[in-house]
Order: structure tokens, then C-alpha cells, then sequence
């Protein structure tokens, strides 16, 4: 039987699945840990753009963490709730992105000194009750992040896939976070503003 045109071998197997070669390959360097030839990516620079991400989502958290305890009043514990757990989400995503940049062969760098310099983030408060400008805050904190998180998936692109789909995983988390916040922002803000009218007219 003829075989279709272009369905013969295909040549020899890309250099990721010939055995001696990976095997050649991953004794290359050992102390390098995961890192091995075949990650791409420029290390050093890598490396620099997760500090700039861990010093924004521990930014994040904190001001989540500190417009948490802001909202008391009774009626608003709904969004105090939510506003304490996207606090602790943003801790666990900068524990994830500090024990990458450890596999990477770098520190991850917490020194307060630095976190608000190199945060995209930038901390602000407001007086207790302040409902609508701690959600639209904490919403504009959001969606930099989605875009940073966003401009950073692309600039690693296939690289460094490990790092690549953590981003991925991150992003998912903000923009999920940014869905919520958008929800109850504007009614937030017509509560403050003393407009209480329905968003759609009654026939």
C-alpha cells in the first residue's frame, strides 16, 4: 500500500526525546537543579521579572489584608470576607513565585525595603467605610496585575514552559479576582454617591 505524501518518517526524533542526548544533557551542570540546556530563557532577567511579580502580589495582599479590616459594617462582612481570602490567595501565589525563582537558581527577595519600589502595586488606604474606594482600588491593583502578568506570559513565551504555565495559573487567579471586585463595584459606589437606583429602568 502507498502511503500518503508527507505521512513517511518524519527524520529523527527532535533532540528533547533522543535518550542519550537528554541523558548527555541533563548531566550537564548539575548543580543547575531543574534548570537544564533546554530552558531557554535568559535567567537573570527571568529572575529579576518574578521579584518585580512577588513584590506586587505581597503588596496586594497586604492592602487586601489592610481593606479587609476597613469594611465593618454588618452589611458589608460579604465583601470583608472575600477581601481576607484574595489576601491569603496573593500570599500563596507569592510563595509559589518565590519557590520558583529558588529552582531557578536565584533569592527571592522579601526585604521590605524593596517590596514597595519594585511593586507595580501601589499601597493606599482609606478611611474606615470607605467601601467604594477600597473596591476600586483594590480593582485597579487587580487589573495591573492581570496586564503585568499577561505582558510577562508573553515575554517568556516557550522559553521556560515550567515558569510559563505558573504565570498562567497566576493570571487565572487575578483575573478571576478582578470578576468578582467588578461586580460589586459599582453598586458600591452608587451606595456611597447616595444613588440607590436600580441599574435597569422597570417597564
Amino acid at each position: 500500500m502507498t502511503r500518503p505524501a508527507g505521512r513517511g518518517h518524519a527524520g529523527p526524533p527532535p533532540p528533547a526525546v533522543r535518550t542519550r542526548e537528554v541523558r548527555d544533557r541533563a548531566l550537564f551542570d548539575l548543580d543547575d537543579g531543574p534548570v537544564t540546556p533546554s530552558n531557554r530563557a535568559e535567567l537573570t532577567a527571568l529572575a529579576g521579572l518574578l521579584n518585580v511579580l512577588l513584590a506586587s502580589l505581597v503588596v496586594s495582599s497586604l492592602q487586601y489584608e489592610q481593606h479587609a479590616l476597613l469594611v465593618r459594617a454588618p452589611a458589608d462582612r460579604a465583601v470583608a470576607d472575600f477581601l481576607a481570602a484574595c489576601a491569603d490567595r496573593d500570599r500563596g501565589c507569592a510563595r509559589r513565585l518565590a519557590a520558583r525563582i529558588g529552582q531557578l537558581g536565584f533569592a527571592a527577595d522579601h526585604d521590605p525595603q524593596h517590596l514597595a519600589a519594585r511593586s507595580r502595586v501601589a499601597f493606599q488606604t482609606f478611611p474606615d467605610g470607605d467601601l467604594a474606594g477600597i473596591v476600586t482600588q483594590d480593582l485597579v491593583g487587580t487589573r495591573i496585575l492581570v496586564q503585568t502578568l499577561q505582558e510577562a506570559v508573553r515575554w517568556v513565551g516557550d522559553d521556560d514552559p515550567t515558569t510559563r504555565r505558573l504565570l498562567e495559573r497566576l493570571l487565572e487567579e487575578k483575573e478571576s479576582q478582578a470578576a468578582r471586585l467588578s461586580a460589586p463595584s459599582s453598586a458600591a459606589s452608587r451606595t456611597a454617591t447616595g444613588d440607590r437606583s436600580p441599574t435597569t429602568a422597570r417597564p
